[in-house]
């Protein structure tokens, strides 16, 4: 009797760079928020699923679903072009869009992220740190439409929160605990997280502690570090963006106006972990239990943005900076 020989399936296309670029393209059409006041994640995700090795039907098909998810973006014409009072309004975009386009057609990429970064990352949590992540995977991406939208998204949703001059600085342990048990403020009816951010950043005993903490070469390997540690031991929603925009933040690093990170992010950062809820996690909960490949192949295949760019930006970090840390949050974050 004659055996069959198994025929192997073809190996699935990877996605490309141009495909990338495409479809980067085709989603400048797309408003930077749906349904009110939520980012768009699709340019965010795409370039994560590109970088985790995801094959091009994945990406186009994925991109299609969110697709129908997002809302067209609405022209203005003539579009102005953005000033410094236009910071922090929200139906500026457009005007942002114009400045930061031009400023990169006269300047390149990297001279505008040199101009536009001192100012942007004091007012980093932007949209729930949205705007600082899509800039970071619009550079990762080498996309110059995509640098301006999410500069733009950043610039309109621009969030300072001021801070207190005077008192000692503080390591993050102490940081941390003369922050954690201060009363919490009220929030506004049905706030989001930028919004909860807000409140916190309006509280006296914030904004007196808020800028103490003590930075240095390590300062942003160990917030990043404290965000996925949190994240691993509570899973938490709000969290999960302090990770990922500590990654967006190492992305921007070559710009950074001085070498440590701003002071603003790590104000941001504390903002956020407050507004969480979550209980700060300085050590890892358990040892992860899954490899990278597994982790990245499962990613690629989840419908929810948050959850694929996790994963990216923990995969990352850790390459950067090895810890445990970071597998074990991925772990948190994709189902068995």
């Amino acid at each position: 009797m004659l055996m069959k020989t198994a025929v192997p399936l073809p190996r699935p296309t990877p996605a490309s760079i141009a495909q990338l670029h495409h479809l980067l393209d085709a989603g400048q059409a797309l408003s930077a928020t749906y349904r009110g006041s939520l980012s768009n994640h699709l340019p965010m995700g795409q370039q994560a699923l590109l970088e985790l090795g995801a094959s091009a039907e994945r990406l186009q098909a994925w991109s299609e679903a969110q697709e129908a998810l997002l809302e067209p973006r609405v022209y203005a014409r003539p579009a102005r072009v953005a000033t410094e009072r236009d910071l922090g309004r929200a139906d500026s975009d457009a005007a942002w869009r114009v400045h930061f386009a031009a400023r990169i057609a006269d300047v390149g990429a990297a001279a505008t992220l040199r101009e536009a970064l001192p100012q942007l990352l004091d007012g980093a949590g932007a949209i729930a740190f949205h705007g600082l992540i899509r800039t970071g995977h619009a550079v990762l991406a080498g996309h110059d439409g995509e640098l301006a939208a999410g500069l733009a998204h950043w610039a309109a949703h621009w969030l300072p929160l001021p801070t207190t001059a005077g008192g000692p600085a503080l390591e993050l342990t102490a940081w941390l605990q003369a922050l954690v048990g201060l009363p919490r403020p009220t929030y506004p009816a049905g706030s989001l997280i930028s919004g909860r951010m807000q409140a916190w950043g309006g509280s006296p005993g914030f904004t007196a502690v808020a800028g103490r903490l003590r930075h240095g070469s390590d300062t942003l390997r160990d917030l990043a570090l404290l965000a996925a540690r949190t994240y691993a031991a509570t899973g938490n929603f709000t969290v999960l963006h302090l990770l990922t925009a500590s990654h967006a933040m190492t992305v921007l690093e070559p710009w950074w106006p001085t070498p440590e990170p701003a002071r603003g992010f790590s104000v941001a950062v504390v903002a956020g972990l407050l507004a969480s809820g979550a209980e700060p996690a300085l050590m890892l909960d358990r040892p992860p239990s899954r490899p990278w490949p597994a982790l990245i192949s499962a990613a690629c295949e989840q419908d929810d943005a948050h959850l694929i760019k996790l994963t990216h930006a923990a995969w990352r970090l850790g390459r950067r900076w090895p810890d445990p840390a970071w597998r074990r949050a991925a772990e948190r974050a994709i189902p068995f």
